[in-house]
């Protein structure tokens, strides 16, 4: 699987200072590195005169010779993650500006795998989520793609009504964010809306996608995905519980995990902490010991509460914005035995330092303990 995007609620890039600070770490991991190697030499007993001649040589082959740690590179791509499994088959969750990425390599390989259809899986409508899709290449191939596409009524919709993929209808709506259309795509696409039904509801919702049992697992080939409720305030929002080949990943995006003391302190509804706690539940059930997880963590508590700011951001209480807390993924990890945790959704004021020393916190805080958290970065590739 690839993580092609792992930024939260808008895409970001370092800013100039933030390029200069990683920069002047990776020269200092060199020169320590060059330092280690020539102490090692001396001491092998190599004369100073061939290590004069190294040094003075091509750079490409000192290069070779040292060992230098390299510094995560996270990224600032908005959430989209591509499972690819054993049998070629590509599911797709979430399609913010990271699918773009993610679409140019299924291009570069279609040719290899006569790649025909493809499994997107959606979240939530909200743009951070979604803003990538009019420049996925597979929407305008030729030989066009079959695109199923899973979500709740709120993506379909919000698909619906900026492209017309569903309906072949355009509004005024269509063109808010892009000047394209369901015209312009070659792909065909065929929905199926998830939500929990009653035995009545089994039917097309006006007739322009299918309904699917949350309750019920999507099969596809020998991939089993179970959707499942999260809690993202007002907004609904799915995970998705992937196993094939004796292997599982969860995909959790968008969930906030409410307290009675914090729901107290700031008036939030009852009824909102408890679907916040039912789904809380549900996703403890669905990581029960699972091989890899994603988590939204865009926020320590502190930093929740309105106690720390990040960055230069001024400390704001972030209670019902629908995102979690590093602190609780930590527990969750440790309650439900997931053996690896990705912590992603990161605040667009978190810089690429601020990353990196917490990055290394979580990985130190977790060796040893059976488990392993860290902070997800764009690009990473994870083979289970």
């Amino acid at each position: 699987m690839t993580f092609w995007g792992t930024r939260g609620s808008c895409p970001t890039f370092p800013a100039p200072w933030e390029v200069q600070e990683y920069s002047g770490r990776l020269s200092l991991e060199t020169v320590r590195a060059v330092s280690a190697y020539l102490a090692e030499q001396l001491e092998k007993g190599v004369s100073l005169e061939e290590l004069r001649e190294l040094l003075q040589g091509a750079p490409e082959k000192l290069a070779d010779e040292l060992t230098i740690d390299e510094l995560p590179i996270f990224g600032g791509e908005t959430t989209c993650v591509e499972v690819e499994t054993s049998e070629g088959n590509r599911f797709i969750f979430d399609w913010g500006s990271g699918i773009r990425h993610c679409a140019s390599k299924i291009m570069r390989e279609r040719g290899d795998t006569r790649l025909k259809q493809l499994y997107l899986f959606g979240s939530h409508e909200h743009l951070d989520h979604r803003i990538g899709l009019s420049f996925a290449g597979f929407c305008f191939a030729d030989p066009p793609f079959d695109i199923q596409v899973f979500g709740n009524s709120g993506v379909l919709r919000a698909l619906d009504e900026h492209f017309g993929f569903f309906s072949h209808t355009v509004s005024e709506s269509t063109y808010l964010d892009d000047p394209i259309d369901y015209r312009v795509a070659t792909a065909s696409f065929r929905g199926f809306e998830i939500r929990t039904l009653d035995g009545e509801q089994a039917e097309k919702t006006d007739g322009l996608w299918e309904v699917w049992d949350i309750a019920e697992p999507i099969r596809i080939g020998s991939t089993v995905v179970k959707p499942f409720q999260v809690y993202h305030g007002l907004t609904g929002c799915l995970g998705y519980k992937i196993e094939h080949g004796g292997k599982s990943f969860v995909f959790c995006t968008d969930h906030e995990k409410l307290s009675e003391e914090v729901a107290s302190e700031s008036g939030v509804e009852s009824g909102e902490l408890l679907r916040s706690i039912r789904a809380d539940e549900e996703i403890g059930r669905m990581c029960q010991g699972v091989d890899l997880a994603y988590f939204d963590g865009q926020y320590t508590r502190d930093e929740y509460r309105g106690r720390r700011n990040i960055d230069a951001k001024p400390p704001v209480p972030r209670v019902s914005w629908g995102h979690g807390c590093i602190e609780d993924i930590i527990d969750r990890v440790r309650d439900t035995g997931i053996r690896r945790a990705l912590i992603g959704h990161h605040d667009p004021e978190r810089s690429w330092p601020a990353q990196l020393a917490m990055n290394e916190r979580l990985l130190g805080f977790s060796a040893g303990q059976g488990f392993q958290i860290e902070l997800a970065r764009d690009g990473q590739v994870i083979e289970l």
